[in-house]
Formats: C-alpha cells, structure tokens, sequence
C-alpha cells in the first residue's frame, strides 16, 4: 500500500477509490476528478450553418433560446477546434489558378493569397489552405504562399494562371511553369480609360480603336492575325499624344501577348483565359466578413477563411472560349 505523500504514514483503505492517512485523516482519491464544468463538444454543424449555410448567429440564438453573445463564444471555439484537413496532395498534371484578396488591420495592409490546382482534363478546381501574410502584394510574398505548396506535387504543376503581378513572369520562369495572364484584368484596366462619356478626353479616338484591336487580339485563332495587330498597336502608340498612361498600356500589352494567348499556344493544357474561379472566391469570402463583426484581428480572419475554405474547397473552372463582346 506505501506510505501517505503528507505524513508519510500508513494508508488506510476507505472504499474502493479513496485512502486515508493513519495520522493527519486526511482523503484522496487515487484517480482523481477533473474539477469545473465539463467541456462541451464543438458542434461541427454550428460551423456549417454559419459558413456554408450564410445563417446569423443572432439568428440561430433566438432559434436555440441563447443570447447572441453565448453563441458566438461557442461559435468561436467550435472554429478553434474544428479540424481542417491539408491541402489534397497534388498526383497528376495541373495547372495552377492564384489570387491575393486585400484587407486591413489597424491601418496595416495584410493580403490573403487564395492558391488552387485543377487537372489539365478536369472542370473543377481544388482549393489550398490559404496564407495570410502582413504587407502588401509582392514577388516576395507570393514567393513564400507557392512555398506552401506540398514539394512532391510542384514538378506536376503546368502553367500558372493569375493577373499581371509583379514578379509572375520570372516566379512562372524559375518553376518551368506556362504563364497565363489573366484577360479580365486586362480589360478592366482599358475599359476605365476609353473616356465613352467624356468627350474631353485626350485621343479618345485613339482609346477605343486600341480597345477594340486589344480584344480581337486577345480571342482570334490566327497567329499572323495576332502579330499583325501587335504591330499596328505599335504603330498607334507611337503616334498617340496626350494619353502617357494609356499609351504604356498598350506597349505593356504588346510586350506580353504570348502570356495573354498562352490559352491558344498551349491548346493541351485546357488553360482557363481568367481567374474567375479563384476571385469568385474571394468574392464569397468578403461577403462572408461583411455578414459578421467578429473579424478584428489577421488570427480571426484567419480561422474563418481556412474553415470555409475546408468545408467548400472546390469549385468549377472550365477552360477559356470566346470572349463575350
């Protein structure tokens, strides 16, 4: 039986579980009882409702008889338990869709970088865990985000698919990756600058005779086609005045037309003409945060993206057509 810890005395036996010390009298049990309330289990279907489903959590209190504050703590810490698996192994030929969704914490720019992966035959896209870094947008950090990316499923990875970043030319080089320039963005960027309603603005004319030979070039089948727009482009631009910004634009564009055709040079990798898939996401998850106001800090943001994106992590990408007019 031994001796007491506390008197080092004889140890009486009191029932099958408790001991007493022979001198001071004092109890134990020799396997004791955690103390306080018991946890709770996390409900995984509380997370569901929130994430996927779009429900309130004042909505699901009142549903539950629960004030809004007792449910966001259990909302809080079914999120800290719930358990993400990693991203799904990379084991055949893919390509590569990457986005960054801006934020902002105490006047401090952070950039989630939303990474997925779809087979070369296949529509639908696999979301990576997402990697929030502080600091704005760069070569750097989207260094660091690929790096994430598991080494025995890099050398399957293809072509890269993104907007016109700083560093995506020689990230896309370094990796022997195809590069394929996102055509959503590129219009974006001319579309602001066409001046339709400002009859003031310098060689509109100008503006919307490139805009119109930047989407043939973008979407004809023709090789000689394309090279013959990208020297009457040239051509343009070095006779247009007044429009610098516009100008170097369209020199930009000529300079990286391979990147914005690559869908058409490279017709076996069914490469997609846009990162569509990859902003829609980040699309959803903005209008997830602006549902809630417990998003205050990179940690929070941080547990909500990687739970939803766990619980959701495909969605379809199809490979380019036709630009719609």
């Amino acid at each position: 039986m031994g001796k007491s810890t506390c008197c080092n005395r004889i140890v009486w036996i009191c029932a099958n579980r408790r001991r007493q010390c022979s001198r001071c009298l004092r109890r134990w049990r020799i396997r004791p009882k955690k103390l306080g309330q018991p946890r709770r289990r996390h409900d995984s279907r509380l997370v569901k409702r929130v994430l996927i489903k779009r429900r309130s959590l004042t909505e699901l209190a009142d549903e539950r008889g629960l004030t809004r504050q007792a449910l966001s703590y259990r909302f809080l810490r079914a999120l800290e338990r719930q358990h993400c698996p990693p991203s799904a192994a990379i084991d055949r030929a893919s390509i590569l869709l990457v986005d960054g969704v801006w934020f902002r914490f105490k006047r401090r720019p952070w950039v989630l970088y939303l990474m997925a992966t779809r087979p070369l035959a296949g529509h639908r896209a696999t979301f990576m865990l997402p990697v929030l870094l502080e600091g704005p947008e760069s070569k750097t950090a989207w260094i660091k985000a690929l790096e994430t990316i598991p080494s025995a499923g890099r050398p399957h990875i293809r072509a890269l698919v993104c907007d016109n970043f700083v560093g995506s030319r020689s990230i896309a080089r370094a990796n022997g990756w195809i590069l394929q320039l996102c055509h959503f963005h590129l219009i974006a960027q001319f579309r602001r600058r066409l001046g339709y309603g400002n009859p003031r603005t310098p060689s509109r004319i100008f503006r919307q005779e490139a805009y119109r030979l930047i989407r043939l070039a973008l979407s004809t089948t023709d090789e000689r086609q394309a090279a013959s727009i990208a020297i009457t482009l040239r051509l343009l631009a070095r006779e247009a005045t007044g429009a610098r910004r516009f100008v170097n634009l369209v020199r930009q564009f000529v300079l990286r037309l391979p990147e914005y055709r690559a869908y058409r040079n490279h017709p076996n990798l069914h490469l997609p003409a846009t990162t569509g898939s990859v902003e829609s996401m980040g699309r959803v998850i903005r209008d997830l945060l602006r549902r809630t106001r417990s998003i205050s800090s990179p940690k929070a943001l941080n547990q909500w993206v990687t739970n939803y994106v766990g619980l959701r992590p495909q969605i379809t990408c199809r490979e380019a057509g036709l630009l719609p007019n």
